[in-house]
């Protein structure tokens, strides 16, 4: 048997086994390269190449010998999250504080450096409105007892008296409960008690900037209506003037006692949620 070609117009025989031999070593050879290369497989604690998203590079990965981090129990995690609620939005301009400052315009403000101030501190917040829209009471304790934050935080302003009020909630004498279902005035009586030793905490944290802080309870919609901790403040100015309350030092200096004095809170917090049935 034999393989025929033609080369300068001339017959050449050659006999076939030995382009068979080549071709064998060929592939033999190819095989021994495959298996020197370096696999693009992950290593534990490491992500493949095709795996690096623009951002990433191999530098910033683990040693292949490093062991993976250890993760904590899935069940019953939750996120730590601090819920922002600025009151009022759209047409419910709540308090008119003078011709031209708006209650709901100041919470929103005070809403936003909050978040910020949070934020720096490595803390994870959200806010129910962040525009100039209107929410009802019932919208804004569903939107909070469905996100299920560490800590609810309603934000009100006024005209009246000095410095910062941080209200807890005021359950009436008795709920309509029925197994499971709780009565949804009396919602919030499962973690009234964490709601007032936050309100505790707080108001010590920031007693001790010298900014004036009291706590109280009233019946603040939505705060009976919340199931997790919920706690409502309502910011007043200093000076006697309403308008510091649309200055930028002053939201960001009571911004700034806030974050510091929930900060404190973080701890107790998280071990009461993290692994919370």
């Amino acid at each position: 048997m034999y393989w025929n070609s033609r080369y300068q117009g001339r017959k050449i025989r050659r006999p076939a086994h030995l382009l068979i031999a080549a071709i064998l070593a060929l592939s033999l050879q190819c095989l021994l390269l495959s298996q020197t290369a370096p696999p693009l497989v992950a290593a534990p604690g490491q992500v493949s190449p095709n795996q690096l998203s623009p951002n990433q590079s191999l530098a910033n990965q683990a040693p292949a010998n490093q062991p993976p981090a250890p993760t904590q129990p899935a069940t019953g995690q939750r996120t730590l999250l601090v819920m922002i609620d600025p009151a009022h939005g759209g047409t419910e301009s709540g308090a008119v504080l003078n011709p031209v400052i708006l209650e709901k315009d100041v919470t929103l403000a005070l809403a936003r450096r909050l978040r910020q101030q949070l934020s720096t501190r490595g803390i994870q917040s959200q806010l129910v409105r962040d525009s100039d829209g209107m929410l009802s009471s019932d919208q804004r304790a569903a939107l909070a007892n469905a996100a299920q934050p560490a800590l609810y935080i309603s934000i009100h302003a006024t005209s009246q008296g000095s410095g910062m009020r941080i209200y807890t909630a005021m359950l009436p004498a008795s709920g309509d409960n029925s197994g499971p279902f709780v009565d949804w005035q009396s919602a919030q009586s499962a973690s009234l008690a964490r709601s007032r030793w936050a309100q505790g905490q707080l108001v010590a944290a920031i007693q001790k900037t010298g900014f004036p802080v009291r706590s109280l309870a009233a019946p603040l919609r939505p705060l009976n209506n919340i199931t997790v901790p919920a706690l409502a403040l309502e910011i007043a100015p200093t000076t006697g003037d309403v308008s510091q309350l649309n200055s930028a030092g002053y939201q960001q200096m009571i911004s700034a006692a806030l974050a510091n004095g929930i900060a404190t809170l973080i701890p107790s917090l998280r071990a009461k949620t993290e692994f919370a049935p």
